[in-house]
C-alpha cells in the first residue's frame, strides 16, 4: 500500500499518511495536550535506540553469515568505519542505555512514571512477537542465511584501482574517506 507512487514519482499513500499524522502535532494547543504529548513522547522515546540496536545486531549477523559462507571483507563494495567491532560496541552502548533507562523507569515504582518512561519497549516486544507469529520463523542459523541471493555484479578491476588509489593518496584523504 505504501509502496504505491504515481506516474510522476510521488509516492502518494505515504505522503497522505504522513499530512494526516502530522497534524496530530496540533494536539498540543489543547487543554490537555500536555498529556497527550507526553504519551506520544512516551511512544517515540526509545525508538531511536531500538533502530540502532537493530542495525548494529543485524550487521553483526550479517558479517557472521558472510564469513560463514566463505566470503572475506575485500570482497564488500562497502565496509562500516570501524567494522563488526563498531557494531558491537554500539551494540553493547544500546543495551547499557536501555538498561539505564529500565532502571530509571522502576525506581519509582509507578505505572504511569514507567509506561512514559519505557513504553517504546513493551511496543517493540509485541510487534516482534507479531512478527514471529505471523512468518513462523524462528532464529535463523548462519547456515540458513542467504548473503549471495540479488547480490550485483561488481567490476572488480575498477574497484581495485578506486581502492589503489586511495592508498597512494594523501593521509587526510584517507582518514575523511575511512570516517565518511
Amino acid at each position: 500500500m505504501f509502496s504505491y507512487v504515481d506516474r510522476a514519482g510521488r509516492p502518494l499513500v505515504s505522503t497522505a499518511t504522513i499530512i494526516l499524522l502530522g497534524s496530530l502535532a496540533y494536539i498540543n494547543l489543547s487543554a490537555s495536550g500536555e498529556d497527550i504529548f507526553d504519551w506520544l513522547l512516551a511512544l517515540s522515546g526509545l525508538s531511536a535506540l531500538f533502530t540502532w540496536g537493530s542495525i548494529c545486531f543485524a550487521h553483526i549477523r550479517f558479517r557472521a553469515a558472510w564469513a560463514y559462507r566463505g566470503h572475506t571483507v575485500t570482497e564488500l563494495p562497502f565496509t562500516a568505519a570501524f567494522g563488526v567491532y563498531g557494531s558491537w560496541l554500539g551494540l553493547t552502548l544500546v543495551v547499557i542505555i536501555l538498561a539505564a533507562q529500565l532502571y530509571v523507569a522502576v525506581v519509582d515504582m509507578d505505572a504511569e512514571t514507567f509506561f512514559k518512561s519505557y513504553l517504546a519497549a513493551p511496543i517493540v516486544m509485541f510487534f516482534w512477537v507479531c512478527g514471529y507469529l505471523w512468518k513462523g520463523q524462528g532464529w535463523l542459523k548462519l547456515s540458513q542465511i542467504d548473503v549471495d541471493s540479488g547480490r550485483r555484479e561488481i567490476d572488480w578491476e575498477a574497484h581495485n584501482r578506486k581502492l589503489e588509489e586511495r592508498r597512494n593518496s594523501p593521509l587526510w584523504k584517507r582518514v575523511c574517506w575511512k570516517l565518511f
